[in-house]
């Protein structure tokens, strides 16, 4: 099996979470709201063309800690990190939840999300889902068994052109090393994946089978 990447952080990043940590620890919780609320909130946000503007404005200034590997546009600044541009807002939210509460680890994000403010990570989200995805040269050919693979096992979920919706991801154009990498998590039973319904619907794939697969994602728009 292929050996995951070192995705190690810059030491200068790091610097910086762990300043943010010191700052999460002591700030105090002043308002709780369930994600339902938000993404309610969000709703409400993104139907009104003045407060749309002005969280995408706010999402612009408070995601500048996110563009050294997200990129400001949303486009990944590695091929190890996914694309946010054109990702649906609501997942995106959802899974900024995620991080906060710890229920997905990664040292950089958790501390990032937990810092922020419930308000500022709508307006990230919706700052990034309205980016174009930018068609990137990826290191593979797509191939025939991995459109075969996509159109019996994915699209029930992501669609037809890879889109997804405010529940499963955009995961058309990514890295192809990001789509490889985490399909050999669900593949595995990462333990940051485990839970996933991912696990068991390519269990019965080869690693072939996931290469080709991810090949063909990443050439989709």
């Amino acid at each position: 099996m292929k050996t995951l990447p070192n995705t190690a952080y810059p030491i200068a990043l790091v610097g910086r979470i762990a300043a943010l940590i010191m700052l999460s620890c002591c700030a105090l919780m002043t308002h709780a709201e369930s994600v339902e609320d938000m993404l309610a909130q969000m709703v409400v946000i993104e139907n009104n063309t003045a407060l749309r503007q002005a969280a995408i404005a706010e999402g612009a200034e408070r995601a500048q800690l996110c563009f050294r590997c997200h990129g400001k546009d949303g486009n990944s600044t590695r091929d190890y990190i996914p694309n946010l541009a054109s990702q649906n807002a609501a997942y995106l939210f959802t899974q900024f939840e995620k991080f906060a509460d710890g229920s997905r680890q990664d040292y950089v994000m958790n501390a990032l999300a937990k810092h922020l403010t419930a308000e500022e990570r709508i307006a990230i989200a919706l700052y990034y889902s309205q980016h174009e995805v930018v068609e990137r040269e990826q290191p593979v050919a797509a191939a025939a068994e991995g459109e075969r693979v996509y159109k019996s096992m994915c699209f029930a979920c992501h669609g037809e052109a890879g889109h997804g919706n405010a529940q499963y991801p955009r995961i058309a154009g990514q890295p192809y090393e990001f789509l490889q990498n985490t399909l050999l998590k669900f593949h595995s039973n990462d333990s940051e994946r485990r839970d996933s319904p991912m696990v068991s619907i390519i269990q019965n794939l080869d690693e072939a089978q996931l290469n080709d697969v991810a090949a063909y994602i990443a050439h989709m728009p």
